[in-house]
């Protein structure tokens, strides 16, 4: 009986250190993998380009890099991300309230105009960020996108509410007296 457990036990302990032999092996293999795919990606940018044709002349990850350091690529990137997510929040907003079957009009078709707007406006602000320097039409197209977005936003929003509480009413008058009446016959039937 103990030789068992023991033959048991050893071949227990050679299957632990083979699987875990070769879950090693497998684990560095796609480490591996991933790290010279990323290598191999980001040599692109740390390449020597030829804008002339008469040698090396700059490196375009030093342009990224001096790009990204700019105070005014972060404040362009800033604008484009508060564009998006008052879109996306007033889109979000329409299709929670068509889905709750409430009165939406257009809302629908120009959360659908809104993004294509956002679409050209947001590839002005890339190109902007290259040079870091954002044009006050530029910044004026931003905010009235974003006032739309919210205007959209506040009126899917003004429809669920007037909606909801249409609902709720009844059902809240009718919870009320059922709960009168319950506490009343609990009240009754202990006496």
């Amino acid at each position: 009986m103990v030789e068992q457990v023991l033959v048991v036990a050893c071949v227990a302990g050679v299957l632990f250190v083979i699987t875990s032999g070769v879950v090693a092996v497998v684990v560095v293999r796609g480490v591996r993998r991933h790290y010279r795919s990323l290598r191999d990606r980001l040599s692109g940018f740390f390449q020597p380009s030829q804008l002339d044709g008469t040698g090396p002349t700059r490196v375009r990850g030093s342009v990224a890099l001096s790009t990204v350091g700019a105070p005014g690529w972060w404040a362009v990137q800033n604008r484009r991300h508060r564009m998006w997510r008052a879109v996306c929040s007033a889109e979000h907003s329409v299709a929670v309230a068509r889905r709750s079957d409430v009165a939406v009009g257009d809302l629908p078709a120009l959360a659908t105009q809104l993004r294509a707007a956002a679409s050209r406006a947001d590839a002005v602000l890339c190109v902007s960020a290259r040079s870091g320097s954002l044009r006050e039409e530029d910044r004026a197209d931003c905010e009235r996108i974003e006032a739309a977005a919210a205007g959209i936003d506040s009126a899917a929003l003004s429809s669920l509410r007037s909606v909801s509480l249409k609902e709720a009413d009844p059902v809240v008058s009718a919870v009320q007296i059922e709960v009168a009446a319950l506490a009343a016959g609990v009240k009754s039937a202990y006496r």
